[in-house]
């Protein structure tokens, strides 16, 4: 591995290859991501408010496990350090032991045994952290404070981000923390703490860029520092995962792009119609659409390939396992297929818009239309989706409107088949199987508003 030192800070120019800077540890566009939100400080800071512990988070892992028929996934752990969610920034040297399950010994105990058993699951385990923000409370604030590593106005005062369960937050100073070697020891004390290599991945909340005039960094140079960050992350064989794809100027607003190529996946995501047709989903991908500065014909373009429901929203709610189910099907799904797919043209005639895909398959833009062959399969809600990552031949079919459908499942699936299998499926998983006569290649079935099965031609 090369000396950190050497790091680069420079922009990387993914438009002359359409690949990352170095292959990707994961795959991100056939993967979905999210986070489980376990706990927060209270008000007083003093104690651990506790939604989810390690044995509640494997009930979820193994639920949505059934319920996305196996897709390979990563799961960000949120609050799992001190007293939880953006609790004691700068520093990660300590486990939530709130979060504990009673038979271990310590939470760091319990994370390791989750760490383990998501696997059995197609789930990856890793850590939701905060390279940005900064706390008075923190075992670190005094070390930062005497190593001017926190980000200054130009009056020398300190600069402050949001307040975060009551409390100021202030911010680091990317290119300080990392020409002093402090983010390198910060980094490397939490890849000792837990197997954040092993995971190959870490979600980095709010890494934002912005304005260090009081040390005479100006808005490229933190840039140019985060790469370098982001860099020994990748040297060390962890991809970044971040929070947001256009959060790139002073004071969050809109601006120049400047990690695409080196992080992978976003939180929010957010591209206009000519970056969804040009840049690949393995190049760049992300979670809930959230557009923001990219309002416009790219808003649009979700409800055509698909994007990854927030299943940290609907974890916190008492009808999470429908309200997932519900979100892979008409989100979760689209997203692992059209992924699959090469992004050949994009087409814009008179109120039409149309993507041309690789393997005979063209989308609408309107009416969230896809056709394979020259077959529609999918319309809005209503659809049959492939599913390659569960068996070869195999696909979902879901109607959020109800009512009866035809698909043409020589074209759609290469069906040769004179009978096919269905099986209901729902948040519980896959139901009993009956064989279903196709006439003349066509399946023709009845779906009530919401309801959903698998079928196998192969």
């Amino acid at each position: 591995m090369r000396d950190w030192k050497e790091i680069t800070a420079a922009p990387y120019d993914w438009s002359k290859t359409g690949l990352p800077e170095r292959p990707y540890i994961h795959d991100y566009s056939r993967t979905l991501s999210y986070k489980i939100y376990m706990a927060e400080p209270n008000a007083d800071r003093d104690r651990s408010i506790v939604f989810l512990n390690y044995e509640d988070a494997l009930e979820r892992i193994k639920a949505i496990d059934v319920i996305t028929l196996g897709a390979p996934k990563i799961v960000y752990l949120v609050g799992w350090q001190y007293l939880g969610h953006d609790s004691r920034y700068p520093a990660w040297h300590e486990m939530n032991e709130a979060l504990k399950r009673p038979e271990d010994k310590c939470a760091l105990d319990s994370y390791m045994w989750l760490f383990e058993e998501a696997k059995k699951y197609n789930t990856t385990v890793s850590v939701h952290i905060n390279m940005f923000d900064a706390y008075k409370d923190s075992p670190l604030w005094d070390e930062y404070i005497a190593q001017d590593l926190i980000a200054k106005r130009e009056d020398g005062s300190l600069s402050t981000a949001g307040v975060w369960n009551g409390m100021q937050a202030y911010i680091i100073s990317y290119k300080r923390e990392w020409e002093t070697g402090y983010a390198k020891k910060r980094i490397d004390e939490l890849c000792e703490l837990l197997p954040i290599r092993e995971a190959g991945t870490v979600h980095i909340d709010a890494f934002h860029a912005t304005l260090d005039m009081g040390h005479g960094n100006d808005l490229e140079s933190i840039r140019g520092a985060r790469r370098q960050i982001i860099r020994y992350w990748r040297d060390l064989g962890i991809d970044v995962t971040t929070e947001m794809l256009y959060s790139e100027a002073h004071q969050f607003g809109p601006g120049r792009e400047s990690t695409v190529g080196l992080i992978p996946w976003y939180f929010h995501f957010a591209q206009t119609f000519d970056e969804y047709v040009t840049r690949s989903a393995y190049l760049v991908s992300g979670g809930r659409a959230h557009f923001g500065p990219k309002a416009g014909l790219g808003q649009e373009m979700p409800k055509l390939m698909g994007s990854q429901f927030d299943k940290e929203q609907a974890l916190k709610g008492g009808n999470w396992k429908k309200e997932i189910f519900e979100g892979f099907c008409l989100q979760d799904a689209k997203y692992l297929y059209t992924n699959t797919l090469e992004r050949v043209e994009g087409v814009l005639r008179g109120g039409s818009v149309t993507v041309k895909f690789s393997d005979g398959v063209v989308g609408e833009v309107k009416g969230a239309k896809l056709y394979r062959n020259g077959a529609l399969f999918a319309a809005d809600g209503n659809f049959l989706m492939p599913t390659p990552w569960h068996k070869e031949g195999s696909a979902i079919i879901y109607s959020a409107d109800g009512g009866e459908y035809l698909y043409d499942l020589a074209a759609v699936l290469d069906c040769d088949r004179k009978t096919v299998t269905i099986c209901p499926f729902d948040e519980n998983g896959v139901g009993v199987a009956e064989n279903v006569d196709l006439e003349g290649g066509v399946l023709k079935l009845t779906l009530a508003p919401g309801e959903a099965k698998i079928i196998y031609t192969k």
